[in-house]
């Protein structure tokens, strides 16, 4: 749309002010409704954003722009989330409709639109004749009768006439030639209730503009990409049949996760009788499952942007599982887990529902944290219930109210003692 690229930019592309974090660029994506004739949403066009405060888009780059928004809105945010199950209009800048620019697109549900600067030349044609057949429709952008290629007609579906660049006592003629051509018309920049009303008198199929909507920005929600590779370290490290090599081999990725790890093993709190310069050593020391705990620990500190009382009641959520898997004889390894991840949510700002997309859980502890299902849904339902004062809910097994009790205050002395030790 015009309007969306009529202001200077402002920087290089892909820079904002508003990043996250240090050196993460936000996952950002505009849209727009467009309306038919009865008011109802029929799709949406995507824009691209640099940053939430900005109201238009700030392009230098448009094949750049382009990818952006189509990796933010298909990978990143979700078309299901930005549009249901309706189709998605996304602008195409010359340099991805000529050679073999395959994106992977569903095509019943992307509309491509041909940028108005475009002409069709013979590359131009052919690209746009490829992504016909593969199944995606082709609307033309800021359509201007006496500016537009004409002979991009030729290979278009839909036309979306833009009313800043059409003359008023040429749109009648416009309209009838384009809808003559069996063209489906949309009419863009609709930014008065009298604009609307004559295109609607004209006979165009749909309508979009600020009179009807205003782009909406949309951010994902995902977890920094430092900190999703450290949780997936620790899912990795839960495996119940990961062997010593195996751990080693993890832990060693991160290299200031092992760093971190030995200089705590070697502090007073664990008080060895002599140093552990290795996380095999560590491992042969310590044993397995006190490794993976101390990674986990290790790994909260990397939250240090949150509240400390969060990671406290993480860290007893995630004790107290494990005493209660203790208790009744199970592999107190995935109770750990369970309920240290089941604040990630609350750590993070991401659902845990999106959270275990991107991590390769073992399902027991994915559907315990999703659902509360399975014996590790238990575990983590009995805490719960202990946290909020939830008495008749408190039960695990046929674990007596004592022996619970007495678990949940060992978890949190333990989580207590711990968060001090970790921190001198």
């Amino acid at each position: 749309m015009s309007y969306e690229k009529s202001r200077p930019p402002r920087g290089p592309a892909g820079v904002t002010g508003s990043a996250p974090g240090a050196g993460e660029v936000p996952a950002l994506v505009a849209r727009q409704a467009v309306y038919n004739n009865a008011m109802a949403v029929v799709a949406y066009e995507l824009l691209y954003r640099e940053a939430e405060s900005d109201l238009r888009a700030m392009i230098i780059d448009g094949r750049r722009a382009t990818l952006r928004v189509i990796a933010n809105a298909a990978l990143e945010i979700g078309l299901d989330r930005l549009a249901g199950d309706l189709p998605v209009h996304i602008n195409y800048p010359r340099e991805l409709l000529v050679g073999d620019h395959y994106l992977p697109l569903q095509p019943e549900r992307v509309v491509i639109e041909v940028l108005e600067d475009v002409r069709a030349d013979r590359e131009v044609v052919a690209g746009i004749s490829a992504l016909r057949a593969r199944g995606h429709r082709i609307a033309l952008d800021d359509y201007c009768s006496r500016e537009t290629d004409r002979a991009l007609l030729d290979v278009a579906d839909i036309v979306k006439v833009a009313l800043s660049r059409e003359a008023p006592e040429d749109l009648p003629r416009t309209v009838r030639e384009l809808k003559a051509r069996g063209l489906r018309l949309i009419a863009e920049e609709v930014e008065t209730v009298e604009q609307f009303e004559r295109c609607l008198d004209l006979g165009f199929d749909a309508f979009q503009g600020y009179f009807l909507q205003h782009p909406q920005t949309f951010r994902a929600q995902r977890v920094p990409s430092n900190r999703i590779g450290t949780l997936r370290l620790l899912t990795e490290l839960s495996r119940e049949d990961a062997t010593i090599e195996e751990v080693e081999r993890v832990v060693a990725q991160d290299i200031s996760m092992t760093y971190r790890v030995i200089r705590c093993i070697n502090s007073s709190y664990y008080n060895l009788p002599r140093k552990v310069d290795s996380i095999r050593q560590a491992i042969v020391i310590l044993g397995m499952d006190a490794l993976r705990q101390l990674c986990s620990l290790v790994a909260l500190q990397g939250f240090d942007d949150r509240p400390p009382s969060l990671i406290v009641v993480a860290m007893a959520r995630a004790r107290m599982c494990e005493q209660l898997a203790r208790l009744i004889a199970a592999d107190s390894g995935p109770f750990f887990i369970t309920g240290l991840f089941s604040m990630l949510n609350v750590l993070t700002g991401v659902p845990l529902s999106k959270l275990v997309e991107e991590l390769p859980l073992a399902k027991p502890v994915e559907r315990a944290l999703v659902a509360e299902e399975g014996e590790l849904g238990a575990a983590l339902r009995c805490v719960r219930a202990y946290e909020r004062g939830h008495w008749q809910d408190v039960s695990f097994g046929n674990l007596p109210q004592h022996v619970i009790r007495a678990a949940y205050v060992d978890a949190v002395f333990w989580a207590e003692q711990t968060r001090a030790m970790m921190h001198a």
